[in-house]
């Protein structure tokens, strides 16, 4: 899993996992195309949210019976609120619904969004400019001395940043999904 190549930023490959499995964390989707089993809970109603856009499906079984009589909500507008919509409405249950296909918050032709890739190759230099016990507690720190100047950061200061890079942490908030009762198989 990488949002980048080596050879778009001159690092070890390490760091950027790390930076892609940090934006997946932190935004709660993933923006590469995978091919996954989702199983979610019928609610009774003609709208079933998916955790994650759908790119493309396979099949869609209820109750371990496939079905073709639904509507796929895959447009790329369609990303922030994925879907699928079924006339006749999805059966109550608990992980009745099964979706398979390819997932994934990504562009049109199956790339990841630049804007994602920007904020992990930017996420991957923060890290490499640090010293190891540094990495990830960017954020956490209320107060720090050094060559005698100290300073204090208010608990609010300090929460309400995700890395401490303005720009990376508007493009997290942008693509944050809410979370859902899933199974992903």
């Amino acid at each position: 899993m990488s949002y980048f190549t080596v050879e778009e930023f001159d690092g070890d490959e390490e760091l950027i996992a790390a930076s892609c499995e940090f934006i997946d964390r932190i935004t709660g989707q993933f923006f590469e195309l995978r091919e996954k089993t989702i199983k979610l809970d019928g609610r009774g109603g003609q709208n079933l949210v998916l955790p994650v856009f759908a790119y493309s499906v396979d099949y869609v079984k209820v109750d371990g019976e496939e079905i073709n009589d639904y509507i796929l909500y895959n447009r790329m507008e369609d990303r922030t609120y994925p879907k699928i919509f079924r006339g006749s409405g999805w059966p109550k249950g608990k992980l009745n619904v099964e979706v398979a296909g390819k997932f994934g918050y990504v562009e049109e032709d199956g790339s990841t969004p630049l804007a994602i890739k920007r904020a992990a190759i930017k996420l991957a230099i923060l890290s490499s400019n640090e010293a190891p016990d540094e990495r990830n507690l960017r954020g956490l720190l209320l107060s720090e001395t050094t060559d005698g100047h100290s300073y204090e950061l208010s608990e609010s200061a300090v929460t309400s940043s995700i890395t401490g890079d303005t720009e990376i942490d508007q493009i997290l908030r942008k693509y944050t999904r809410s979370k859902f009762r899933m199974a992903i198989v």
